[in-house]
């Protein structure tokens, strides 16, 4: 009864202490654009949720308001670009967001993230970028070192050196980031291995569930730690148990028997067991399902209400946008005024190209798409969904006799739901409407071998 009793509770503490943020500002060269503020509803899967949303007025001016409970990282957005920031409850912070100057025929892998800079005092974000900027450059400048190098000192002195940069801002929050992210260092350069760095910082040490540098350092040292020799656990065995088990118990008690002394440290043990579950999810040879439903056993019966919240943020991660999942429900007009929405869709291989108006880079592909429709002729559907005005992509096709719906797509929360972060970008759905891939290559990437492989896995299904 307890355990049903503490979840609620932890949510209610969290409601209690969450108090009201607001970020407002100007995003220089945009108009009625969208901004939002986006939580991570934990740091350790890194969910995403948009809690706030504004459009800028006339002169780029924008105002968010929302809640926020403790210290954590979140994001900004304009458009579908973001940056992190680093907000506390009751802060009030002003931004102004730097105009995007970056040419459309630049590859899509070359976009530049979104910039801003603080129009008001704010010591603990302007700390952790300069930091951040010190951090980089001595990774750039002592790369080789570092990896030939067959002692720790030049992690040392960098240690030092950032402890007497910085070290008048006292900030515990700030302390705990640099200590975690410095101590990637050792990780990345293999002066400790994941036994001595898990004996320093997390082996009876509180766990900072709010930290990024914590939990990407945790996520770094144990994402393979289960699968490693290192942990001493039997790789078939754990195979075994994660795909017969028929409940958490046995695949927690496989955790406490590794070589780490964890049958003692329920909170340690749990979290790592969370980790590994979802490296397991997109592993070969375990079962997905059973996955799944250990992870969903954490979160309904965990005695540690964190992990309950982890647990169940992992599962919509794992599962959105996979192969099978369903497709994000939309209801669109072509140019012809006719419906295109997910459920019309139904019926045949649909391949979705989503685009951005004036992209040379968009209609470059037109062409090789085509090719693409005649190879696999009645078998796939093409349907170009543009975020902008249609005309310009719309009068290349009409010109070149080029025959697909086109739909208008300006909704960002709708881009996002699709997951979709440069243009163009493919998704292919299957005949019933569902996900076939939402990660679908370029077609000068092999496309075509790409949807005929997931075709003949569709057929082989059904």
């Amino acid at each position: 009864m307890k355990k049903l009793i503490l979840f609620p509770i932890l949510l209610l503490i969290l409601n209690v202490f969450s108090q009201d943020i607001e970020i407002s500002g100007n995003a220089l060269g945009s108009k009625n654009q969208l901004v939002r503020l986006i939580s991570l509803e934990d740091q350790f899967s890194s969910l995403e949720k948009t809690i706030a949303t504004a459009r800028t007025g006339e002169n780029g001016e924008f105002h968010l308001k929302s809640k926020i409970a403790g210290l954590r990282m979140a994001l900004v957005a304009l458009d579908l670009k973001k940056a992190e920031i680093f907000l506390q409850s009751g802060d009030n912070v002003r931004l102004q967001f730097l105009e995007d100057t970056s040419s459309e025929n630049k590859s899509i892998y070359e976009q530049q993230p979104l910039q801003y800079e603080f129009l008001s005092p704010n010591a603990l974000n302007t700390n952790i970028q300069n930091f951040n900027i010190v951090y980089n450059n001595f990774l750039l400048r002592n790369f080789i070192k570092l990896s030939r190098s067959r002692n720790n000192k030049l992690i040392i002195d960098f240690k030092h050196e950032t402890d007497s940069m910085f070290g008048n801002f006292d900030n515990g929050f700030f302390k705990d980031y640099r200590r975690y992210k410095i101590a990637s260092l050792e990780l990345a350069s293999r002066k400790k291995n994941e036994i001595k760095l898990i004996n320093e910082y997390f082996l009876n040490n509180k766990i900072l569930y709010d930290n990024i540098e914590y939990s990407s350092l945790f996520k770094e040292v144990f994402n393979n730690y289960l699968l490693s020799g290192k942990s001493g656990i039997d790789y078939a065995k754990l195979v075994e148990t994660v795909n017969y088990s028929s409940g958490y118990k046995q695949f927690d008690q496989l955790i406490s028997q590794g070589n780490i002394q964890l049958a003692n440290d329920d909170r340690l043990r749990e979290l790592i067991g969370i980790i590994g579950l979802a490296k397991f999810y997109n592993t070969r040879g375990f079962n997905r399902n059973n996955v799944i439903k250990l992870l969903r056993q954490v979160g309904r019966n965990s005695s540690f209400g964190e992990h309950r919240i982890i647990a169940g943020n992992y599962i919509a991660k794992l599962q959105k946008l996979v192969y099978g999942s369903p497709c994000p429900r939309f209801s669109l007009k072509s140019q012809e005024g006719k419906i295109i929405s997910d459920d019309s869709l139904k019926g045949k291989f649909t391949l979705l190209m989503f685009m951005k108006e004036n992209s040379r880079i968009c209609i470059s592909h037109i062409s090789m798409i085509d090719e693409i429709r005649q190879m696999f002729n009645s078998r796939l559907r093409i349907v170009s969904l543009v975020k902008g005005d249609t005309r310009k992509i719309n009068n290349y096709m009409y010109e070149r006799d080029y025959e697909w719906p086109i739909a208008r797509i300006d909704d960002i929360l709708l881009l996002e739901k699709f997951n979709i972060k440069v243009f163009p970008s493919y998704v292919l759905l299957n005949p019933d409407g569902s996900i076939a891939s939402a990660t679908a290559p370029m077609p000068d990437e092999n496309l075509a071998n790409f949807i005929n492989a997931l075709m003949k896995k569709w057929e082989a299904g059904n």
